[in-house]
């Protein structure tokens, strides 16, 4: 392999290495646990509940703070 071609092949594993983190789309939140809010009402446009993003969880939730408290626990 000549020299050009290893340093080709360097640039593109650094380009990919960052996407490494992507797991469902999920960035850096990738195997965190974290709340997202949600519009659960389709006449409300506000997001007026919570999801916690973990693994076999769908509960829905009223507050930040109890999406949090339960997603953590």
């Amino acid at each position: 392999m000549s020299s050009s071609q290893l340093t080709i092949f360097c640039i593109i594993l650094i380009a990919l290495f960052p996407l490494h983190e992507f797991v469902n789309g999920q960035g850096g939140k990738a195997g965190k646990f974290y709340c997202q809010a949600l519009n659960c009402d389709a006449n409300d446009k506000n997001r007026s509940c919570f999801i916690c993003k973990r693994p076999k969880t769908s509960h829905r939730f009223n507050s930040m703070a109890e999406c949090n408290a339960a997603c953590h626990a």
